[in-house]
């Protein structure tokens, strides 16, 4: 079974919901949180910080058996 990874890139936002994003590199995970983050409309000042961390891997039934 190949070993799978994902990251989850957070961006910490000042009085606003935190923009959370999901990518299989550090890059992708980042550039999801990013559009997510212009999506919302929001400005760069209110960011407190970003933080990504790579999630437990998550296999399906298939790839278990």
């Amino acid at each position: 079974m190949k070993d799978k990874k994902e990251f989850m890139t957070t961006i910490f936002v000042q009085n606003e919901s935190d923009v959370v994003a999901f990518g299989t590199t550090e890059d992708k995970s980042i550039g999801n949180a990013i559009k997510a983050f212009e999506s919302k409309g929001l400005k760069a000042p209110t960011v407190e910080k970003i933080e990504t961390v790579q999630v437990p891997q998550h296999y399906t039934a298939d790839e278990l058996a």
